[in-house]
Order: structure tokens, then C-alpha cells, then sequence
């Protein structure tokens, strides 16, 4: 599983203090209400398209038509001391990362992440050729913003009395993939984009099944 969120660059060089740190997401670039954007849009935006369909295709789904972009620039901040003057400053202590939100319609937006990699004084390939980090985005707050939900991953509680093939079988059965049990609980691959939704429908299969109150299904 991957880790949502960004790791602090523990430790830091001893001539920049640090008194604090902060992230802050902020709405930079652009929004539309229909596809004309998407289709004049950089390639970036094309390629989280792509992948997010390529996605979506593993599970028999299509990836309806955009309806709005956005772009939020995800900054890690500090407080840092500067020699010979009186005030701290503050600064930018971690590349920066620029955050696309798509909204395509469904219960999730897509994310699609793309960190900006220190070359020199610059990133002369941001963001064309920059690696995408899929996303789930379920709403607009910051909180939403800096921490997305990992596209497409499911963490499933699991409680006493439920083996291991008996949860392998109605995960299965409600379309998941790439089912693995570790105990008390499971991890498995979903529909991307829409986890919450998938979510309720899991718990309410499980209901089906004569199984309530067996597992509790977290995006």
C-alpha cells in the first residue's frame, strides 16, 4: 500500500532551523464546464486521462467525459532562519507538488499528481515527462487536496471468526482484485474514482451473504 500525503524531509541541513512546517493548497490555474479545455489542455492532463482510463479499463469500466479542470500547487513550508537578519523567513523546504483535479462525474475526482524534481535551477522536463501519481479525490477542502486517497486501493477490516477463504470469495464475488489478507485485515484493487461508493455496495453484499458486521470497508 502506498502512503497518502508527503513524507517531511527529515533531517534537515543544520544551517536552515526549522521552528515549523505547513502545506497549503492553492487553486492556480484554471477551471472549465465542459471538454474544450481538456481537449487544448497540456499534455499532462492527457496523460492522467489516459492512465486513469487504462485504469479503469481493468475492471470492464470507461472513464466518462471531463467536466472540470483544475490545478492546485501543494507547497511544504517552514520558518527558517536566515544569517544577519532579524526576522525568520519563510521558505520552501520541499519540491513542490502540482496536483491536477478532474471531475469526470463521479463519486470521486481524479487526482493526478506530479512532483516538481530539482535540475539545476529548474525542471527543463516538468511536467510533459514527470511520473503520475493516480488519485482519489472526494472533495475540494485542503484536507482533500494535500491527502487524496490512493486510486483504486481498499483497506478491509476483518473480524474474528472470518477465514481467509471465505473473504477471498465475496471479495471476489463484488468485483475486486488482487485480494490479499493479512490477518485482521485485507487489502484489494477497486474501480478507481469510486471507492466510496464501492465501499457501501461491499458492505451491503456482505449483508447479502449472511456475513454482517464481519468487515468494515475503508477507501
Amino acid at each position: 500500500m502506498e502512503d497518502d500525503g508527503w513524507p517531511l524531509p527529515w533531517p534537515f541541513p543544520t544551517s536552515i532551523p526549522t521552528t515549523s512546517v505547513s502545506s497549503r493548497g492553492e487553486h492556480l490555474a484554471f477551471s472549465a464546464t465542459d471538454t474544450s479545455l481538456a481537449e487544448g489542455s497540456p499534455d499532462i492532463i492527457e496523460n492522467i486521462e489516459i492512465e486513469a482510463e487504462q485504469f479503469r479499463k481493468k475492471f470492464g469500466s470507461t472513464l466518462p467525459s471531463v467536466k472540470s479542470i483544475e490545478l492546485y500547487l501543494i507547497e511544504g513550508l517552514s520558518e527558517i532562519t536566515v544569517p544577519n537578519k532579524a526576522d525568520n523567513t519563510l521558505a520552501v523546504i520541499y519540491p513542490p507538488e502540482f496536483f491536477y483535479v478532474l471531475d469526470v462525474g463521479l463519486s470521486c475526482f481524479i487526482g493526478g499528481s506530479v512532483t516538481w524534481t530539482p535540475v539545476g535551477y529548474g525542471d527543463p522536463l516538468f511536467p510533459e515527462k514527470r511520473p503520475i501519481l493516480l488519485r482519489s479525490v472526494v472533495g475540494r477542502t485542503q484536507a482533500n487536496i494535500i491527502f487524496p486517497k490512493v486510486a483504486g486501493s481498499l483497506i478491509v477490516g476483518l473480524r474474528e471468526g472470518v477465514s481467509e477463504g471465505e473473504v477471498i470469495k465475496a471479495l471476489d464475488s463484488c468485483g475486486l482484485q488482487d485480494v490479499k489478507v493479512y490477518g485482521f485485515f485485507a487489502t484489494a484493487t477497486c474501480r478507481p474514482f469510486e471507492e466510496p461508493t464501492i465501499c457501501l455496495e461491499i458492505e451491503s453484499s456482505f449483508h447479502l451473504l449472511s456475513m454482517p458486521n464481519k468487515m468494515v470497508c475503508s477507501a
